[in-house]
Formats: C-alpha cells, sequence, structure tokens
C-alpha cells in the first residue's frame, strides 16, 4: 500500500455494472425492429374500412284532402310485412301428440317460411315473434281451440325471449334439444 499517494484509479470496464456502448446500440435496434414488425403487422391484418352509416329517408304521406266538386282519390293502404300463419287452406295437423312439455318443430309454412307466434290464441292478436321453419320450441300450455284452429303456446328452450301461441297445423312433434 502507498501511504503517501492517492489511490490508483480504476477503469470503467473493471466496473461490475459496465456494458459496452455497441451492445446498447444493438438491443436498441432489435427492440426498433421489433417495434416495426408489431405495426406492420397490425396494418397488414387491420380489417377493411367499416361502411359508413347511411341515412334513410321515410317519406309520411297525408291522404289528400277532399274538395268540393272533385273526385275524391281512393288511399290503398300498403301490403303488409306478416304475411298471415294460416289460412282457409291451412295443412293438416302433421302426425303425431302435441301436449304440453312436448317439443315441436315447426313444419309446413311453405313459401312464407315462418310462422307468426302471437300474444293470444288468435289469428287477429299481435305477433310475438316469427318462428322460422324448422325451429324447434317447447309446449308450455294449450291447447286452446280459436279462430277455427288448435293452439299452442310454446317457448323456445334456448330464450325465454321467443314465445307465443301456434296453430297445430303447423307443429311437428320431434325429440327434445
Amino acid at each position: 500500500m502507498n501511504p503517501s499517494g492517492p489511490p490508483p484509479r480504476r477503469s470503467p470496464r473493471e466496473s461490475a455494472g459496465y456494458i459496452p456502448w455497441w451492445l446498447l446500440a444493438i438491443v436498441a435496434a432489435a427492440f426498433s425492429l421489433l417495434a416495426l414488425a408489431f405495426v406492420a403487422a397490425v396494418v397488414v391484418t387491420r380489417p377493411a374500412a367499416l361502411p359508413l352509416a347511411t341515412a334513410t329517408v321515410v317519406v309520411i304521406t297525408a291522404p289528400p284532402a277532399t274538395v268540393p266538386g272533385l273526385a275524391t282519390p281512393t288511399v290503398q293502404s300498403p301490403p303488409t310485412l306478416v304475411p298471415e300463419d294460416v289460412t282457409s287452406t291451412a295443412p293438416p295437423p302433421p302426425p303425431g301428440e302435441v301436449a304440453v312439455g312436448a317439443y315441436v318443430q315447426v313444419v309446413g309454412t311453405g313459401d312464407a317460411g315462418f310462422l307468426n307466434l302471437r300474444a293470444e290464441p288468435s289469428l287477429e292478436s299481435s305477433v310475438n315473434y316469427l318462428a322460422i321453419e324448422n325451429e324447434v320450441f317447447q309446449v308450455q300450455a294449450g291447447p286452446n281451440t280459436a279462430s277455427g284452429f288448435t293452439w299452442w303456446y310454446l317457448v323456445d328452450p334456448a330464450t325465454n325471449s321467443r314465445f307465443g301461441w301456434a296453430v297445430q297445423n303447423y307443429l311437428q312433434v320431434v325429440q327434445g334439444p
């Protein structure tokens, strides 16, 4: 030991925490390349631009006013968007015994492709749901005779939000889901 002089200087390279500048440059370049690859992947795989919302114009017209001495024009109501589920030519009921607790499938709807499930067992009642051909429901109540048909109360077994009264002529008994 030299008691008279200052302690000898050590090089920074001899320190335990020394990292060469070139190693730091390589690590920074690698992270930059990874970030660039990530951005490129996001840009390439992003979905196409979503379509912009478009406005729909609805024109509501009032019936023309009557003028004395002129013929009153006839205003025709627009066709209904919901065709009737039964007519005077409804098919006969499919084979099978419909009963409370049974599962039934909508069949025989023809070109319409759906059956009206109504709030009440009547052709005049409002429609709760349009059951499509081959859709399966569970019978919860019935039978009820109205409007010349036998009606059953159906509920979709997957969700309780699809329900209503349906005419037996369009219900085929099936095994449960």
